[in-house]
C-alpha cells in the first residue's frame, strides 16, 4: 500500500459527517495518514429522498440557492494552504455535489473521487416509488446520476454487483469503479456474550423501506411458536403500512420506536437470532445490508434474503429465499433450536468481520482507489463537434462492450483517452505532430499504445474486438478500399464505429480546405458498407440545430486557419488540430457551450437531421 501520510484530502458536499458510510470514510483516511479537511455543509434535513419529493421546496431551493459555496469551499482551501488538495472526495449524497464542482475539479486538475452509493433515480424512482417514472423530476435524477459518474475521476461502490450495475446506467467505464464496503464501527458494534440475549428474541431494525421486506417479516411471526418474541425497531416510509398490516394479522409483532445508533449495540445483543432484509426486488439482490454486519459483529446469527451480493459472507449468515414468509419463519425455528449452530455463526460472522469488513481490512481498498484517481490521465480535451458526437459513440460502444480497440487516425488522442478507459486500446496517426501529441496524453493509460502510422502498420494477426475511425473515411479518396482493410483487423463477430460528416448537399469551403472527397447521404453510407462486405446495425445523426452553426462558422474559419498549407495532404493532416481547445479555461468554455447542444441534438438523433453520421456495421456472412 502507498504512503498517504500527510497527504491532504478535501472532503466536500453537502453531506451528514455522522451519517455511518461518511464516518467510514473518515476513520479509513484517518488510518491511511491523510489530512482530512471535512467541509460539509449539510442542507438536507434527515430523511433526502422525502426532502427531494415531498414539496419540501424551501430547502431543495436552498440547497440550489447556496451550491456555489461547493466551489468556493475548493478555491478557498487552495487560498488558505497555497496548493491544491490531493484529492476531493465528495461523500453520500454525492451526486448533486459532485455535478457542481465537477467542472472546477477538472478545470483545476484535481482528482476528484465520488462515493456513489446509491443511485439517486433507483432509489426515488424504482425502490421507493415516490415519483413517477419518465417525469421531469425522475429524468432530472437519471441525469444527475450519469452527470456525477462522468465528471468524476474514480467511483466507489460498496459491492461489486453495485459497482456492474452503476457502470452500466451511467455509460461510465467499470474500469473506473472500486468497490469499498460498508464496513463496521467498533466503536459502536463490539462482541457481546450471548448470556446478554433474551430467550426467543427475533430483532429487525430499520428504515422501513420497501428494500427490506418487511411484511415478509410480519407474515413471518404469524407461523412461529406463540412464546418467540419478534421485534421491528425503527421508523421510516413504511411504517403506517406495516402497523395495519400487523393489526390486520393480529400479528405478535412488537412495534418499537427507533433508537440512536449508540444504543443499537444493546439492542442487537439482546436478541438470539437477527433479521436483514427480505425485499425481492433489484436492488435488494445487490447490496449487503449494514444491519447484517453489525449484528455479526455484536455476536449475534443473522438470517437474510439469499442474493448474489450476501453470497460472499458464507456460512457467516443463514440465508433463505426473499419474500418467503414459510422458509424464513422455518429459518428462525431452525436456528432458535439448534444452540451449537448459533454458537458456530456467531463465531464465523466474528472472524469475517474483523477480516474483511474491519477498518484495517478495507484501509487498503480505499487506498487503491484514491491512488487509481491519482494517477488517473487527464481528460483530453475534445472539440465542440468532439462533444456532440461522443454521447452517440459512447452509446454504441456500451452495446459492443469489446475487450481490444483499434482507432485509426486517433488525431491527438481526445478520443482515445476516452476509449482507453473501456479495454485495452491501440490508436494509429500517421500525422507526427498529432501523434507526438496523442502519445503524451495515452501514456498514462494503463494497456493503450499509439503508433505513428496507418492501417499498414499492424500486422496480419493483429485483431481487435472493434476498429473505429472518427471523422477520417471522409479524407480517403477509395473509402471502400480502406474499409476492406479495417476489416481485416476485426475479431469474428467484431464491430467497425465510424462517423462522417453527413448530406452531399451541404458540401462546403471548409470541407474543400481539410481535403474531403466526400459527405455521406444515409443511402451512400450503405452502398459503401455493402460493397465492403459490411451490414449496418445502427445509425445515428448527430449536430442537429446546434450542429448547423457550428458547421456555419468552419466554414468560414478553417480554411482561413489552414491558408499557410501548402496542398491537400497537409491540410489533411493538420484538420485533427484545428479548434482543439489549447488550454484548460478554453476546454472548460468548449464543455460548457457543448452541454445544451448534446441536449438541443438529442431528440433528432433517430432521423436525418444533423450533420454527421456515426455508424457500427458488422461484417456480412456471406
Amino acid at each position: 500500500m502507498s504512503d498517504f501520510r500527510g497527504r491532504r484530502v478535501l472532503m466536500l458536499g453537502t453531506f451528514d459527517p455522522e451519517f455511518p458510510r461518511n464516518r467510514q470514510l473518515l476513520r479509513l483516511l484517518a488510518q491511511l495518514g491523510c489530512q482530512v479537511e471535512c467541509c460539509a455543509l449539510p442542507l438536507w434535513g434527515a430523511d433526502r429522498v422525502a426532502d427531494l419529493t415531498q414539496r419540501r421546496w424551501q430547502r431543495v431551493a436552498a440547497s440550489v440557492t447556496l451550491a456555489w459555496r461547493l466551489p468556493m469551499r475548493l478555491l478557498g482551501f487552495i487560498w488558505r494552504h497555497h496548493r491544491r488538495p490531493d484529492w476531493v472526495l465528495v461523500p453520500h449524497p454525492a451526486q448533486l455535489d459532485a455535478g457542481v464542482i465537477g467542472l472546477l475539479c477538472r478545470l483545476l486538475r484535481v482528482p476528484l473521487v465520488v462515493d456513489f452509493f446509491v443511485s439517486l433515480h433507483e432509489t426515488v424512482v424504482l425502490d421507493r416509488r415516490l415519483i413517477r417514472p419518465g417525469s421531469p423530476l425522475a429524468l432530472g435524477l437519471q441525469w444527475a446520476d450519469s452527470a456525477a459518474a462522468r465528471l468524476a475521476d474514480v467511483l466507489l461502490a460498496d459491492t461489486p454487483e453495485n459497482a456492474d450495475h452503476f457502470s452500466a446506467c451511467t455509460g461510465t467505464p467499470r474500469r473506473r469503479w472500486r468497490v469499498l464496503p460498508i464496513g463496521v464501527d467498533a466503536a459502536h458494534f463490539a462482541p457481546r456474550p450471548e448470556r446478554d440475549s433474551m430467550p426467543a428474541t427475533v430483532l429487525f431494525y430499520g428504515t422501513y423501506i420497501p428494500l427490506h421486506g418487511i411484511e415478509t417479516i410480519v407474515r413471518a411471526a404469524c407461523l412461529l411458536p406463540p412464546h418467540y418474541r419478534v421485534q421491528l425497531l425503527g421508523d421510516g416510509q413504511q411504517r403506517p403500512a406495516i402497523e395495519a398490516l400487523v393489526r390486520e394479522l393480529s400479528a405478535p409483532v412488537e412495534m418499537l420506536a427507533a433508537v440512536p445508533e449508540t444504543q443499537l449495540a444493546d439492542r442487537i445483543a439482546q436478541a438470539q437470532v437477527c433479521l436483514g432484509i427480505f425485499g425481492e426486488g433489484p436492488k435488494a439482490q445487490r447490496v449487503i445490508p449494514n444491519k447484517v454486519l453489525q449484528c455479526l459483529a455484536v455476536g449475534r446469527p443473522v438470517i437474510t434474503a439469499e442474493t448474489p451480493a450476501v453470497a460472499c459472507l458464507g456460512e457467516a449468515v443463514t440465508r433463505v429465499a426473499a419474500a418467503d414468509p414459510v422458509r424464513l419463519a422455518a429459518a428462525i425455528h431452525a436456528l432458535m433450536a439448534d444452540a451449537p449452530r448459533r454458537a458456530h455463526q456467531l463465531q464465523t460472522g466474528l472472524v469475517l468481520v474483523q477480516a474483511r469488513f474491519s477498518d484495517e481490512a478495507l484501509a487498503p481498498s480505499l487506498a487503491e482507489a484514491l491512488a487509481l484517481a491519482a494517477d488517473r490521465p487527464g481528460q483530453a480535451p475534445l472539440s465542440l463537434g468532439g462533444h456532440l458526437r461522443w454521447p452517440l459513440i459512447a452509446a454504441l460502444l456500451r452495446e459492443a462492450a469489446p475487450a481490444s480497440i483499434l482507432e485509426v487516425g486517433a488525431g491527438q488522442g481526445a478520443v482515445g483517452v476516452r476509449l482507453a478507459r473501456w479495454s485495452r486500446y491501440l490508436g494509429l496517426e500517421p500525422d507526427a505532430r498529432s501523434a507526438a501529441v496523442a502519445a503524451q496524453r495515452l501514456a498514462a493509460s494503463p494497456g493503450a499504445q499509439l503508433r505513428h502510422g496507418d492501417i499498414e502498420s499492424l500486422a496480419p494477426e493483429e485483431r481487435f474486438d472493434l476498429v473505429c475511425a472518427f471523422e477520417v473515411l471522409e479524407h480517403l479518396e477509395d473509402d471502400v478500399g480502406a474499409l476492406r482493410r479495417w476489416g481485416e483487423h476485426l475479431s469474428p463477430g467484431g464491430t467497425l464505429l465510424l462517423s462522417v460528416p453527413a448530406h452531399r448537399r451541404r458540401f462546403g469551403p471548409a470541407d474543400a480546405a481539410v481535403g474531403h472527397w466526400r459527405r455521406y447521404d444515409a443511402a451512400d453510407l450503405e452502398a459503401v458498407l455493402h460493397a465492403a462486405g459490411f451490414t449496418i446495425v445502427a445509425r445515428r445523426c448527430y449536430g442537429a440545430l446546434g450542429g448547423h452553426l457550428v458547421e456555419q462558422l468552419r466554414h468560414w474559419l478553417i480554411p482561413w486557419r489552414l491558408r499557410g498549407a501548402s496542398d491537400v495532404a497537409a491540410r489533411s493532416a493538420a484538420s485533427g488540430r484545428v479548434f482543439q481547445p489549447a488550454s484548460g479555461m478554453m476546454a472548460l468554455v468548449v464543455s460548457l457551450l457543448a452541454w445544451p447542444l448534446k441536449a438541443l441534438q438529442a431528440p433528432f438523433t433517430g432521423g436525418d437531421f444533423g450533420v454527421g453520421w456515426v455508424v457500427a456495421a458488422r461484417r456480412r456472412a456471406d
